[in-house]
């Protein structure tokens, strides 16, 4: 899918790649770097004709970032060492922060890597996530996640209620990326 894991060196590059597809504001690329830091497994970049053109961020939760998150207190530019999980960690909980693509195609791709890496890494813990826009309030609903919490006292925050087998069979096997793995 040509997602790669982002490197420290590409931090400035990855920040300007959300900051262009994300409605709102973001945390600063030295919050976001830390992130990576700690994880090295957060943040995904794929690009298309030597250009960024897509990104995954979902960031693994310990326990405490779990209650963190629920508590409002969690984000990129606050986060602790102690809230995230590192490669050799088991995670509690997975956050999918933010994916986007300049491209119908480049979303495609996003939304297809977000659920091969639940599937194939966090398919036993809960996902949780936030939608800002009408897309991703839709998109919550087509992969079964449920409003749990309003930490901040207004925007939902969502929850996986499980993997969206069907919805989730039918992006992985065909999409318009092309055949991804066989019928099992």
């Amino acid at each position: 899918m040509d997602f790669k894991p982002v490197q420290l060196s590409e931090i400035d590059e990855f920040h300007a790649l959300a900051n262009d597809l994300i409605d709102g504001e973001i945390a600063s690329a030295t919050a976001i770097g830390r992130v990576q830091e700690w994880t090295r497994r957060s943040l995904h970049m794929r690009r298309w004709n030597g250009r960024p053109d897509g990104f995954v961020a979902s960031i693994p939760l310990s326990d405490s970032g779990v209650t963190a998150l629920l508590q409002g207190e969690f984000g990129f530019s606050n986060a602790r060492r102690e809230w995230v999980c590192g490669l050799e960690e088991r995670a509690s909980a997975l956050l999918s922060w933010g994916l986007a693509g300049r491209t119908p195609h480049a979303q495609a791709a996003a939304l297809r890597a977000l659920l091969v890496g639940w599937r194939g890494f966090y398919g036993d813990v809960r996902v949780y996530a936030r939608a800002r826009t009408t897309e991703g309030k839709a998109l919550m609903r087509r992969l079964n996640f449920e409003v749990c919490a309003y930490p901040d006292g207004e925007s939902p925050l969502y929850c996986s209620t499980g993997f969206p087998r069907k919805l989730g069979d039918m992006l992985l096997k065909r999409t318009v990326l092309g055949k991804w793995e066989g019928s099992s």
